[in-house]
């Protein structure tokens, strides 16, 4: 008896039991875009997928034609080039299968293409064009951060994230698979040097770092050899950037003479050698601190450098730099993208034009604070009204370079607070009226013009919207216009402007508007016009109540839609 037990327990061992059937389907569904959304040019298209044992592969399809190869690895994604197809309605799909065989179709998603006629010859296709600042503190790139990264036109990052992605790889070749036409710009201190960071490794410099140290640069040591680049107060001292420099341990950011050919020349040989000529060599360089004056760094500084004491004498030697940095690059294949700011103010406004007007304008203008701005009082800082339109015209004015506006707020998405008015306001609100003020001189003829818009955390996040998605309005019908509106406490001057598709209002002043008549298109029978808001975003058009007028509350910006 045992040994029969026995047996049939060594047989039991010995002999295979049926092979278990894959039966489960795999799921999966398309992430990016969302439906409803209008392309054009190359768009990373992506989905997730999963199944009980793994998938093998995902197919993405644009109404049931296969666009590329199966991605047989995640993050799975595929770069649609949409100019290979006609204008129109399309539907995407993406087919997941696992080792057995199982296959699931992802639920549609239908987009509309829309490349303009003609193709542009500079600049992006969308109507929102977008670039991203990814700096600092933000998260190590992964591999699914790629095609988010491609959804963008420009993006300035640290050398250090080359090999982020991919260790043994180069991160810009693994997100420009998805977008050949984004533009990457690797970060460089432009006017300011550290004497701490001599024995930093390259692909982690963020500045020169040639204090006491040369490394190999014909020209020797700033400090050694160059002390008269350092800009002096009136004491006699070097003057150096306080927030980021510490008095207690020796450790200061000096503030160079930007202005001396001497030091615009020692700056061009420590780029190549430390960007141009390594692996991590991208599109251009990202100068900061190109301050267009110097009434924004007075109080940031130890002192008055006395040789550019005034605005006047400070832009001349800016645009010097800017220009002589930006030939410079040149020469070497590589563009320059210059941090400015200061448009809301009459000095920096002009400093701003004449550099434009100049023999080597550079190839992208930053305005980091534009519109709406996290620092000082509130969650939210709004301009004066004559200072944001300051900030408006001179974007539209400039015509020889590319022009980069950020917004910001300390809030995150979602959340409330209050301005440096006193009054209520929203993450999403702040961003609507910086996308309405943005769109409002947004130049769709030279396509010169990008916009990036950030939470609390600043740049160290991708910040992508549904608004850059969903928002297409075609192209300008003319410049913007404004119309006084009579309220309680006074006329109020609302900006709009037309569009082939809609409209953007803006209110950028204090005061509240119950009701703004929209234009005699939107006044007909059947009413033809309806409001796009964040919370309808998603909703397709024809859904949306009609409206004949509209409230503008202070600090608000509306798009209305032609139907």
């Amino acid at each position: 008896m045992l040994r029969a037990f026995t047996l049939t327990l060594l047989l039991a061992v010995a002999l295979p039991c049926a092979a278990q059937v894959d039966t489960t389907p795999p799921t999966v569904a398309i992430v990016s875009p969302p439906s409803g959304a209008t392309l054009c040019g190359t768009v990373p298209v992506t989905a997730s997928a999963s199944d009980d044992v793994g998938v093998v592969g995902v197919q993405f399809k644009y109404n049931g034609i296969n666009i590329g190869a199966e991605d047989t690895t995640a993050p799975y994604a595929v770069a649609a080039h949409t100019t290979a197809v006609a204008n129109g309605s399309y539907v995407l799909t993406a087919v997941a299968r696992d080792a057995a065989g199982n296959v699931t179709t992802s639920a549609p998603v239908t987009v509309t293409v829309a490349n303009p006629t003609p193709t542009p010859l500079f600049g992006s296709c969308k109507f929102i064009p977008t670039f991203l600042a990814y700096l600092g503190g933000g998260p190590a790139l992964v591999a699914a951060d790629a095609p988010k990264l491609a959804k963008f036109d420009g993006i300035e990052i640290n050398r250090a994230r080359y090999n982020e992605i991919n260790p043994n790889g180069n991160t810009w070749a693994e997100i420009k698979s998805y977008n050949p036409d984004l533009q990457i710009f690797v970060y460089e201190s432009g006017t300011e040097n550290s004497n701490f960071h001599d024995s930093v490794p390259q692909v982690y410099l963020n500045d020169i770092s040639r204090y006491d140290l040369s490394r190999g640069h014909p020209m020797g040591s700033l400090n050694g050899d160059h002390p008269e680049l350092f800009l002096l107060d009136s004491a006699g001292s070097r003057t150096y950037y306080t927030p980021l420099s510490n008095v207690a341990a020796n450790q200061y950011w000096y503030l160079m003479d930007f202005g001396a050919a001497t030091y615009q020349a020692y700056w061009l040989t420590a780029v190549k050698a430390d960007i141009l000529d390594q692996p991590w060599i991208a599109d251009g360089v990202f100068a900061d601190e190109c301050l267009a004056t110097n009434a924004i760094v007075f109080g940031a500084y130890s002192g008055v450098p006395t040789k550019y004491s005034n605005d006047v004498d400070w832009s001349s030697a800016m645009n010097s730099f800017a220009g002589a940095v930006t030939a410079g690059l040149h020469g070497y294949g590589q563009k320059l993208w210059c941090n400015r700011g200061d448009t809301r103010s009459p000095g920096g406004s002009t400093a701003w034009a004449n550099l434009d007007a100049s023999a080597n304008p550079p190839d992208v203008l930053l305005e980091e604070g534009a519109f709406a701005v996290m620092w000082g009082v509130g969650d939210v800082q709004f301009l004066p009204e004559s200072d944001w339109k300051r900030q408006v015209d001179t974007m539209a004015a400039i015509r020889n370079s590319h022009v980069a506006m950020v917004s910001h707020t300390k809030l995150l998405e979602g959340q409330s607070g209050t301005d440096n008015w006193g009054q209520p306001v929203t993450f999403w609100q702040t961003l609507w009226y910086s996308l309405g003020s943005f769109l409002l001189t947004k130049n769709d003829r030279l396509n010169n013009t990008y916009f990036m818009f950030n939470g609390g955390t600043g740049p160290t996040k991708i910040w992508w919207y549904d608004e850059y998605d969903m928002i297409h309005l075609g192209r300008s019908v003319a410049p913007y216009a404004v119309t006084p509106i009579d309220t309680s406490n006074g006329p109020v001057n609302v900006y709009w402007r037309e569009f082939e598709k809609g409209y953007v209002y803006v209110n950028p002043t204090l005061n509240n508007v119950a009701s703004v008549a929209l234009p005699p298109a939107c006044q007909a029978t059947p009413n033809p016009c309806r409001q796009l808001t964040h919370d309808n975003l998603l909703s397709p058009p024809s859904v949306l109540p009609a409206v004949t007028a509209i409230p503008l509350s202070a600090h608000n910006a509306a798009v209305i839609l032609k139907m």
